[in-house]
């Protein structure tokens, strides 16, 4: 009962602070796909009340991945406003976007969605035997970008594949769930229907596989929240067919910067279809 109270205390006390404060979030995306190869997706948000930034640098090694995939962009949004601003870093140039558009959901029935997905299933399809899951670690500390963790591995076995994750956990984010309430209130403004404002997090912990597969092992969710994650899966070599991995390389609060929410001077405007 003393903990719950003073985690209420301490979210209370965010929260009152948050009217002179943003939360800045920088954390990186990589993955290792067949065909597509390496690449990394690097993100840096900062939040406060009223104001939303989020930018995103994507880069791939390959020749042709590079071509399909690199850019980097941003978005901005500002209480009182009609329109969501978008801008591309590459082209100096930037766009305003309805929040009807801004909110759709992206089409993937056609040619030209960059999107990519990859597959964990058996190749034999006669195979009934549910995956078993275990788990190691959760004893000793590791500081990793400032955060006190605890690593967790975890292991889902199939009969010719397994998946690894390698976890860090804090017990609490606090400056994480100040800034994703305070995205959800500004998204909320400009999106009535809440159900469909989804915070911008690539979320693939072992906790969200398990609860979907029938295994012969019954894990309890690691609590608190992951800092990083690496996810790797396995054929039958030594060597993982894909990764990828996940990490908030920072996460702080500073007083609000209202002049940090704009487009640089010699950014032209356009007009998107």
């Amino acid at each position: 009962m003393k903990k719950f109270f003073l985690i209420i205390l301490n979210l209370f006390i965010s929260i009152i602070f948050a009217q002179d404060l943003q939360v800045r979030i920088v954390g990186k995306f990589q993955m290792d796909v067949p065909a597509v190869g390496p690449f990394s997706m690097t993100f840096n948000q900062t939040v406060a009340p009223g104001f939303f930034k989020r930018e995103e640098k994507i880069e791939a090694e390959r020749f042709y991945a590079r071509w399909m995939m690199n850019e980097e962009t941003g978005e901005i949004l500002i209480d009182g406003t009609e329109k969501v601003i978008m801008y591309n870093k590459d082209e100096e140039e930037y766009w305003l976007q309805s929040p009807e558009d801004y909110f759709r959901l992206p089409d993937t029935s056609t040619d030209n969605n960059k999107t990519i997905s990859y597959s964990f299933s058996s190749d034999d399809d006669d195979d009934t035997t549910p995956p078993k899951c275990t788990r190691t670690g959760g004893k000793n500390i590791e500081f990793l970008h400032g955060f006190k963790t605890k690593k967790w591995i975890t292991t889902i076995s199939m009969s010719e594949k397994k998946m690894v994750f390698e976890e860090w956990f804090v017990d609490t984010l606090p400056l994480k769930l100040l800034s994703d309430s305070l995205e959800f209130e500004i998204k909320s403004t400009f999106n009535p229907n809440k159900e469909m404002i989804e915070s911008d997090e690539f979320e693939f912990s072992s906790n969200i596989f398990i609860i979907g597969l029938d295994s012969l092992t019954l894990l309890e969710p690691i609590p608190g929240h992951a800092v990083k994650i690496n996810f790797l899966i396995f054929d039958d070599d030594d060597d993982p067919s894909m990764t990828a991995s996940f990490e908030i390389l920072e996460l702080y609060a500073e007083p609000v910067d209202t002049g940090y929410y704009v487009i640089p001077e010699h950014y032209e405007k356009t007009e998107m279809d």
